[in-house]
């Protein structure tokens, strides 16, 4: 299974949601891409988030590491934690999987293709 393409993507955590798209390139087993999304707590704050990730393909999942994270909030750049994707290869067209940062925070997400 190739997962190169664009990818929508859907992700709730402990306190709030993320909605955006993935961009990724899969060159024989190892994985690059981008994660574009918005970070939403309810009521509190929105941070606009580019997130630039590299993995390797094992075993029916890819775990990707964040080498480089810009944050926006309030028009402002802001520092924003990494995150690990852990991503199952469900289909050609559905990938799943949970984020994780390095204050443990938790969240589960579904990638759509959408190419």
């Amino acid at each position: 299974m190739n997962i190169t393409g664009n990818w929508s993507y859907k992700e709730d955590f402990e306190f709030g949601k993320s909605v955006g798209n993935a961009e990724l390139h899969q060159d024989g087993n190892v994985v690059n891409g981008t994660f574009t999304f918005t970070e939403e707590v309810e009521n509190e704050y929105k941070i606009d988030v580019e997130e630039k990730v590299h993995g390797i393909i094992s075993e029916g999942k890819v775990l990707l590491k964040s080498v480089e994270v810009k944050a926006i909030q309030n028009n402002k750049q802001i520092n924003y934690l990494p995150n690990s994707f852990d991503v199952f290869l469900v289909s050609e067209n559905q990938l799943v999987g949970s984020t994780y940062d390095s204050e443990d925070v938790c969240g589960v997400f579904v990638l759509e293709r959408q190419d």
